[in-house]
């Protein structure tokens, strides 16, 4: 085996390794990946190290990694609760997913550019985009079911925002079905308990007034929670619970779960429960017991809202209680949160209506621009059939009139031949016509020379055979075929003169011969040549 042949080899051998090599490293970062962006769910904290820890690695990789990569730091930022200044990051996510197979990470890309749009304000491609995220769950394979629930709850709080409460019940009863079907997703994920979802849509009846079916799905959280032990983890719902069952007078309820949200620690409690044990103590009418935990909740809360909500139970409260000045005083600041509330609600409602306005002025922008696209295609189309037509019609033209013009040189070439023919019989039958005369000459010219008139020359023997062969075409070879062996030259140049119709005294004087001799010849002549030497009559006449 040659040199040449053996590098070849190796340099083959070490490109597969390498390649085998690149795959492996590239999966181990894949698995990497999706092990962090599991425990996400467990532990931020170490989430965040190990992500911080492969960022050189993943430079390195492809990239499929780094997109993946890039997927993974979105949704830590958007557990960290930190607000993107722009969408780009997710809409590079987006563009590169978008067009693959991989139904599990196009699903996670439309969620997280949602989140990303919900941060901004921007609602209706929010809403959009958990709409796609949605779909691509629904049609898809191999999908994250968590991902899928969390769109549908982002879905049913973005309907509430904007006050669209039926959408708001569709999707919060498609996110209990959903729960309800997948305890366990097919990566071997646990999802959310169906509570959480019961819970939004007993809100979402909450927001229709129809408090028969409020109570309805509430009870049926509180039947789930109570069967897991009333685990810390589901601390906002049982809040809300507690403030449902409050206003209802459902106390036979309120009572452990208060006992329950009172055991767990402090700073792990949910930002209402001071608001929903105030409430609890004012439906009780433990009106000292309620002021104290709505001063304890105003003053922890930022919201308008909130402030709103501890207000008003302040001055309900101090009312009740006899405290006219008090009352007065959390009266008016009823009415200064009240106007904050609305002016925060207005610019909200106005903030709203530019986002949706722009949102439909850019969704009309890409129409346009896709109906142009469609409008450039098609004409492109067109021109592009009628640039075929013209090629088709200019080749078949120009096939015409070069077959045309074929058939015009083949109709003049067979002309032109017709007419070399026609010369060439023409001449060919001047030729024989001028040999006849010639031989019609020699002819008698031995008539001439049996009758003494003429002598012999040197060409005479030769004109006699060319004569014979002109004026008796094939009587030489038929008589040369009739011979056994080669014919000698006396009898040939009697039979000749035989068939030009001399007698046997004259081809005597002709040849100068004995006239036994040839009549010895002439019989020869007679037995070889037979009805050949039949002559028809000449204009000759014998002269002895």
């Amino acid at each position: 085996m040659s040199k040449t042949t053996l590098s070849f080899l190796f340099f083959c051998l070490s490109a597969l390794l390498f390649s085998c090599k690149d795959e492996k490293g590239e999966q181990q970062l894949l698995n990497e990946i999706e092990q962090i962006w599991q425990l996400c769910e467990t532990s931020m904290s170490e989430a965040k190290a190990r992500t911080e820890g492969m960022k050189d690695s993943v430079k390195e990789s492809t990239e499929h990694v780094r997109q993946k990569y890039n997927l993974l730091t979105i949704r830590l930022r958007d557990k960290f609760d930190v607000v993107p200044s722009s969408p780009d990051s997710a809409k590079r996510a987006v563009s590169y997913f978008e067009g693959r197979e991989d139904d599990c990470d196009k699903e996670r890309a439309f969620y997280y550019l949602g989140s990303a749009y919900r941060d901004l304000k921007d609602y209706p491609r929010a809403i959009s985009l958990f709409l796609k995220a949605v779909d691509v769950a629904e049609k898809g394979r191999d999908v994250d079911t968590l991902i899928w629930q969390n769109a549908l709850s982002q879905l049913r709080y973005l309907y509430m925002l904007v006050l669209n409460y039926e959408e708001e019940l569709n999707v919060a009863k498609q996110a209990v079905e959903l729960a309800k079907a997948s305890s366990v997703d097919s990566k071997g994920r646990r999802n959310r308990s169906t509570a959480s979802y019961l819970m939004d849509v007993a809100s979402a009846y909450e927001h229709q007034n129809d408090t028969l079916h409020c109570l309805l799905y509430c009870d049926l959280a509180y039947k789930a929670i109570r069967e897991e032990q009333f685990p810390q983890r589901y601390g906002d719902v049982m809040s809300y619970m507690l403030a449902i069952y409050s206003n209802y007078g459902h106390y036979e309820k309120v009572g452990p779960l208060l006992r329950h949200l009172s055991q767990m620690p402090a700073n792990e409690r949910p930002g209402n429960y001071e608001l929903c044990l105030a409430r609890h103590h004012e439906n009780q009418e433990r009106t000292d017991s309620a002021i104290a935990h709505y001063i304890i909740y105003y003053n922890k809360e930022r919201s308008a809202t909130g402030r709103y909500e501890a207000t008003a139970g302040l001055q309900r409260c101090y009312f009740r209680k006899g405290d006219f000045r008090q009352a007065a005083l959390w009266g008016q600041r009823l009415y200064e949160t009240n106007d904050s509330i609305i002016a925060q609600r207005a610019f909200e409602q106005t903030q709203r209506a530019r986002d949706e306005f722009r949102y439909h002025r850019d969704l009309e922008a890409e129409r346009a621009i896709m109906q142009r696209d469609k409008y450039l295609i098609f004409y492109s189309i067109i021109a592009g059939l009628v640039a075929l037509c013209l090629a088709t019609c200019f080749v078949a033209y120009y096939n015409f009139r070069r077959k045309k013009f074929v058939e015009e040189i083949v109709g003049w070439k067979k002309l032109l031949e017709q007419k070399a023919a026609i010369n060439k019989e023409l001449t060919r039958m001047a030729l024989m016509n001028e040999a006849k005369v010639r031989a019609e000459d020699v002819v008698e010219r031995f008539h001439n020379i049996a009758a003494g008139k003429a002598y012999l020359t040197v060409s005479s023997w030769k004109d006699l055979m060319t004569a014979t062969a002109a004026l008796y075409p094939g009587f030489i070879e038929a008589v040369q075929e009739r011979m056994d062996g080669p014919i000698r030259e006396p009898l040939l140049r009697t039979i000749c003169l035989m068939k030009i119709g001399l007698k046997p005294m004259q081809i005597a004087k002709v040849m100068d011969a004995k006239i036994q001799t040839v009549w010895n010849r002439v019989k020869r002549a007679e037995e070889i040549c037979g009805y050949l030497l039949n002559v028809p009559k000449k204009q000759y006449t014998e002269t002895v």
